[in-house]
This record gives structure tokens, C-alpha cells and sequence, in this order.
């Protein structure tokens, strides 16, 4: 026969189980009743880097964050707002816009939210931040704390881009950066500023994606270098190295 403790242990664990499946349940209730929105970046390792070099004189930079829903998937429009971190931000009040109202369609999963950020002269010397939450509604909520927030950094000033500087070779003891090995080399702000107006002569914008467009213009930058070098101009960064560029062909 099954002894007294068998019969004790046996109870204890299906009123365990039972807990746990109603804790589970009531769970899955509640995430089907509230729809969770986040950003595409985590705050605490990805920040979107803006620079109104990239821009013409007197143009507002446009910067879209995505964002994503899970949770309450709903048959209409998700609308919800967002605004500022005050513990984050560091530019003022009249250096952005955000929007009035956020949306993700109906059926999506991910969204765009447009902040508009305006140029001011004390960004030609520093660097400063924009912190984006997002705000809890009646059937809206922000979802994991590190995609909660978003965070912008806006200077007029050239930054070394992240297509040049992740990790995205390497492994955590050892970096490799794909463009500085293969492509453009060491970097540095004169010959960041040679590539782009390789670019800017065909008028175009490289996201870090196409390595066949990095390629293209890297010997384009090559080519130049040469021909000042052959006229006796070498091009010299701040350190008046001659500046040069790894990519073969």
C-alpha cells in the first residue's frame, strides 16, 4: 500500500502544478489583454547616432525609430504616445519634435515613429542626447525595460560611423571590423569625409548594408588618393599621416 507520505507528496505536487497552470494561465490572459510596445534597439547597448553634417544647411533631420507590438494583437490601428526621458535627455526642449500620436496598422507587427530634430550652433562643438519612452495607456503598455526606451544622439560634428566600428568579425576577446580590414582601413575624420564625397558625387547614402557599394566607392576613394599623391598633394589627416585605403583592386 501507498504510505501516508507517498500520499502527502502526491498532493502537495498536483496543488503545485495546479498553481503554477492558473499563475501560467492568468498570464497569458493578461498578455492577451494588453498590448505591449517596444523599440527595434536595445537601450542599454544600441543608440541611433545622428549628425546634421549628413544634412543641407537650415534642414531638420528626420529620425525614424521602429518600434513593435506583442501581446494583444488587435484587429485595429494600435495607437499610443511616447515622450521625452527627462533622466536621459540633455538637449532642450526646443532642439525636437516628437509625435503627437503613434501607430502600428492593424495586423503589423512593427511600426515607424518619425522625431524631428533641429540644428543649433552649440552642436558644432558637443554631442547631445534624446531619451524616448513610451508612455502606458488604458490597453497599452512599454514592454521589456531594455527596449523600452530609445535613446538619440544628435551633434553637428562627424562620428565615427557603427558599419566601421562593431564587432561584426570578431568574436568577444578578438574585434574585426569588416571595413576597416578589407575596405577603408584605420579610421579617421579626413578620410571618413573623402569617402562621403566619393558618395555624394553619385548622391548616395551608405547604410552599412552593401558591401558591394562599400567596394565600389573605396576604390573610388583608392583612385583619388593616387592622383593627389601623384601631383604631389597627399591627402594628410590631423596627424599629417598620408591617409590610404585597404581595399584591393
Amino acid at each position: 500500500m501507498m504510505s501516508n507520505r507517498n500520499i502527502f507528496l502526491i498532493i502537495i505536487g498536483c496543488l503545485i502544478t495546479t498553481f503554477f497552470s492558473c499563475e501560467e494561465k492568468g498570464l497569458m490572459v493578461n498578455a492577451n489583454d494588453v498590448s505591449y510596445i517596444i523599440f527595434g534597439k536595445d537601450m542599454m547597448t544600441d543608440t541611433t547616432s545622428t549628425s546634421f553634417t549628413f544634412y543641407d544647411e537650415g534642414e531638420d533631420a528626420k529620425v525614424d525609430l521602429e518600434v513593435q507590438i506583442y501581446g494583444k494583437l488587435r484587429d485595429t490601428d494600435t495607437k499610443f504616445t511616447v515622450a521625452v526621458d527627462e533622466k536621459i535627455t540633455t538637449v532642450p526642449k526646443e532642439y525636437y519634435a516628437l509625435p503627437s500620436e503613434c501607430m502600428i496598422e492593424a495586423g503589423k507587427l512593427k511600426g515607424t515613429i518619425t522625431v524631428t530634430l533641429k540644428n543649433y550652433p552649440d552642436l558644432k562643438t558637443s554631442t547631445k542626447l534624446l531619451g524616448i519612452k513610451i508612455n502606458e495607456g488604458e490597453d497599452v503598455r512599454p514592454g521589456t525595460f531594455r527596449y523600452s526606451k530609445a535613446i538619440i544622439s544628435v551633434t553637428d560634428r562627424l562620428f565615427k560611423p557603427d558599419w566601421w566600428s562593431v564587432n561584426d568579425r570578431g568574436s568577444e576577446t578578438y574585434f574585426e571590423n569588416t571595413v576597416e580590414t578589407y575596405y577603408l582601413g584605420t579610421y579617421s575624420e579626413e578620410k571618413y569625409k573623402m569617402f562621403l564625397e566619393e558618395l555624394i558625387k553619385d548622391d548616395v547614402v551608405f547604410d552599412g548594408k552593401d558591401m558591394q557599394v562599400m567596394r565600389k566607392y573605396a576604390l573610388r576613394l583608392k583612385n583619388t588618393l593616387k592622383e593627389l599623391k601623384a601631383a604631389g598633394t597627399p591627402a594628410l589627416d590631423k596627424n599629417k599621416n598620408e591617409i590610404t585605403v585597404v581595399v584591393a583592386g
